[in-house]
């Protein structure tokens, strides 16, 4: 009789369902890549900001993108989000994703070419998370 356990530590689950997953997959695309990209902004040596992604098959997704405050504004971001998609493209991406919170930077993306296709509102503080693509 299968049984259904709630877990704290993830890690024997995690690969479990990655393995079957990828088995899954496996049957209905063939082999896919799965490749880790990331792209770094340095001031002095110290790392300010940087985008860290990964590229499944040829669609990369933006993980996490972080720059700090002090280097705001100054064009580094958008710098950032060209590196990153220029590398992707030449790993054999053709399409970007990422999701943002909307106290975070929806209108960057958009302004960097991303096109929202979807959000999901009811997190705390009436935030909304947004979802965005672009054709590389």
């Amino acid at each position: 009789m299968a049984t259904i356990t709630v877990e704290r530590t993830i890690g024997t689950t995690k690969k479990a369902v990655l393995a079957g997953l990828a088995g899954y997959n496996h049957e209905h695309m063939g082999t896919q890549r799965l490749k880790g990209v990331a792209v770094s902004l340095k001031d002095r040596g110290k790392i300010v900001g940087g985008i860290v992604g990964q590229i499944w098959t040829t669609v990369l997704f933006i993980q996490w993108f972080w720059i700090e405050q002090k280097m705001r504004g100054q064009d580094q971001g958008s710098k950032l989000i060209a590196a990153i998609e220029d590398e992707a493209r030449r790993l054999g991406a053709t399409r970007s994703y990422v999701d943002t919170m909307s106290f975070q930077a929806p209108g960057f993306y958009r302004s960097c070419g991303y096109e929202e296709f979807g959000a999901i509102d009811g997190y705390p503080g009436g935030v909304t998370r947004h979802w965005f693509t672009k054709s590389l």
